[in-house]
């Protein structure tokens, strides 16, 4: 997060009178010069954001790069299983990449938008889902929420799987999706992913499907667990993550 520059005090010393003489004057010079080690400091950090900011850039580019190689190998993939497994490796491959671009365009070095950045994977997984699903709506609502790097990585890969999760039941003819993150009071914040679409099956395990067990590991790295609820009138998970 770029930092503010701040005015540079100097302090005088008790028998120093705080008029502008030639001494003061030069003393002040001096402690506000090119070379002091304010400056030094301010000219170091303002460096480092700027390497941080071409890093970031340099890894959306080597992510975006790796989908178009990836999508050149998807015509040669018969099985079907195989091609979902395949489908699914390049949505979380994109989750990543559009965690990056968004990080990269925000300027902020190390924070971003979270209601953004779940409008854009809601619209990438839609996207990259094949069969009828461009009639589900996916509504996005969220509070204003800023999310660092480090919890945005697996908190975006737990949306795409609940979302790729959710599109690929059988919905009724009004099916929907709703994603919501709310700010809490605890330092943390919520999201929520809803659906009307078919129940699981009772008992079904969640350790039984690579992408749930997946998004409950990565709960666990944001120090909580996928909450899931499933009936008759559609499917629930909330996740709790830092911010």
């Amino acid at each position: 997060m770029p930092m503010p520059h701040r005015p540079t005090t100097v302090a005088l010393s008790p028998d120093r009178p705080s008029g502008g003489t030639a001494a003061s004057g030069a003393a002040t010079g001096a402690a506000t010069g090119a070379d002091s080690p304010v400056n030094e400091a301010l000219a170091r950090i303002e460096e480092l954001e700027s390497e941080l900011r071409e890093l970031q850039h340099r890894a959306k580019n080597s992510l975006q790069l790796v989908i178009s190689l990836l999508k050149l190998q998807a015509g040669r993939i018969r099985d079907p299983d195989a091609r979902a497994a395949y489908d699914q490796t390049l949505l979380r491959i994109e989750a990543l990449a559009i965690l990056y671009r968004l990080l990269h365009e925000s300027g902020s070095g190390t924070h971003l938008g979270l209601g953004r950045y779940v409008e854009a994977l809601c619209e990438a997984v839609k996207e990259g889902t094949p069969g009828n699903v461009p009639n589900i709506p996916i509504t996005v609502t969220s509070d204003p929420v800023q999310i660092g790097l480090y919890e945005a990585m697996p908190l975006g890969l737990i949306i795409a799987e609940l979302i790729s999760s959710s599109l690929h039941h059988a919905y009724p003819e009004e099916g929907w999706i709703r994603v919501s993150v709310t700010q809490e009071n605890n330092g943390r914040g919520r999201l929520t992913v809803e659906d009307n679409g078919r129940a699981l099956p009772a008992g079904f395990d969640t350790s039984a499907d690579d992408g749930l067990m997946l998004a409950e590991a990565l709960a666990g790295q944001l120090g909580d667990t996928l909450s899931t609820d499933s009936d008759a009138s559609g499917n629930t998970a909330t996740v709790s993550f830092p911010i």
